[in-house]
């Protein structure tokens, strides 16, 4: 683990987040959890289990039996508590879309798990991992998050392409779509985080698999124009207007 803990601290150094960046893993079920792996007394969400991790440095283990949102539970491929058509509705009910045909395009388009493939799933501090991530995550503000897209763009530089929505946003568009493309994603936090979470005004997610970690702090060390925080050009001598 002591790569991914280096990795971890490096991640730190060159952005100061102010919360821990996070390792996630998808186990086939609770008995591949590491020692000490913290499991929730009360059903939880995945984005609760995210801000306990990042801001606590707890490693926690969340299965079917211990998720208390149905969208998790869905997308997650375990056993939900409502169908397609219940949660399209909440999604309507909650304003989410003018009619019906938009809100059952929501679910149809949400990125889901293979049903049944993984049982659970595994958060853990980065700079403390008790787990070989499959993917990362980094909360942070807008300009931590623009020196991670430089990271990114550093090796072929292409433009990252994410498609955001408001919706399901840390637990789905963050973690299951860079896990099933194996692409970074900018993720803007969506309710749930906010209110549930506790996800601050400011912060915005930066989800990398793991594979490219090194690649995008390589990125990172290269761009000499600014790193973070951002310095500001100053204007010398200051400027008094009327002395």
């Amino acid at each position: 683990m002591e790569n991914w803990m280096n990795i971890g601290k490096t991640f730190e150094e060159l952005l100061r987040p102010q919360t821990y960046p996070l390792a996630v893993k998808f186990m086939k079920d609770e008995s591949e959890f590491p020692e000490r792996t913290r499991r929730p007394e009360q059903k939880i969400a995945i984005c609760q289990a995210l801000t306990l991790s990042r801001k606590f440095g707890w490693t926690m283990g969340i299965t079917e039996e211990d998720c208390g949102c149905p969208g998790a539970s869905l997308t997650y491929g375990w056993t939900s508590p409502v169908d397609e058509s219940s949660l399209a509705q909440f999604f309507q009910m909650a304003g989410y879309a003018a009619d019906e045909t938009g809100t059952q395009r929501i679910v149809d388009n949400l990125d889901r798990l293979e049903p049944g493939k993984y049982g659970g799933v595994v958060v853990s501090p980065l700079t403390r991992t008790k787990i070989v991530p499959d993917v990362i995550l980094i909360y942070g503000n807008p300009a931590q998050i623009m020196r991670l897209l430089q990271g990114r763009m550093y090796k072929e530089g292409e433009k990252l392409k994410s498609e955001l929505a408001g919706i399901m946003a840390s637990c789905t568009a963050g973690i299951i779509r860079t896990f099933n493309t194996g692409e970074c994603q900018v993720v803007v936090p969506g309710n749930g985080d906010r209110v549930f979470a506790g996800t601050n005004d400011s912060e915005l997610l930066f989800t990398i698999p793991a594979t490219k970690a090194e690649d995008i702090i390589e990125g990172m060390k290269a761009q000499r124009f600014a790193k973070y925080p951002i310095p500001v050009s100053l204007q010398l001598p200051p400027p008094f207007p009327g002395m």
